[in-house]
């Protein structure tokens, strides 16, 4: 939680690790905390500062918002790079590795399709989506990082096969 800014009693700062939102600063005083949308400085969450404090505090993010934006969130922002580098197997696991070093592994039970499928048909797979996805031609089955780091399995309509009568 680097700190960027102090003025008075309040410490405004960026959480390291915050990917898929907007440019922002916290703002805290002794128990109390905001958070500001950089962009266009709007409050974005209050807890326990008055109406009075939220102005003020609001005024300064607006005095400093060029420094806010070049100096602070962005700085760490830059580095999170959730693109495909390469994907593996185990019995029971796929594990993606991103290109910021990370590695996102999930269940196979989560996706049907890639748990009945054979090695080779696990084996082909290629990246789409500018690189943020993964597609098995094989299977036709595609996955996102996104969902990949929202821990969102498979649609239940997946997990249950159809039945249409023939006729």
């Amino acid at each position: 939680m680097p700190l960027i800014l102090r003025v008075g009693p309040y410490k405004f700062f960026f959480y390291s690790h915050e990917p898929n939102e907007p440019p922002h600063v916290h703002a805290d005083r002794d128990n109390l905390s905001a958070k500001f949308w950089l962009q266009e400085v709007q409050l974005a969450r209050n807890t326990g500062f008055s109406p009075r404090e939220l102005n003020k505090l609001e005024v300064i993010v607006r005095e400093h918002q060029k420094e806010l934006l070049e100096n602070g969130m962005g700085i760490l922002a830059l580095a999170a790079d959730e693109r495909v580098k390469g994907v593996h197997f185990t019995e029971d696991t796929l594990s993606v590795d991103l290109m910021d070093g990370r590695t996102i592994t999930v269940p196979l039970t989560w996706y049907p399709s890639l748990r009945h499928a054979t090695p080779n048909q696990l084996q082909n797979w290629e990246t789409c989506g500018g690189g943020y996805g993964i597609h098995w031609p094989d299977l036709d089955e595609h996955l996102s990082t996104e969902g990949l780091l929202r821990g969102a399995p498979a649609p239940r309509t997946q997990f249950v096969q159809e039945y249409r009568p023939q006729g």
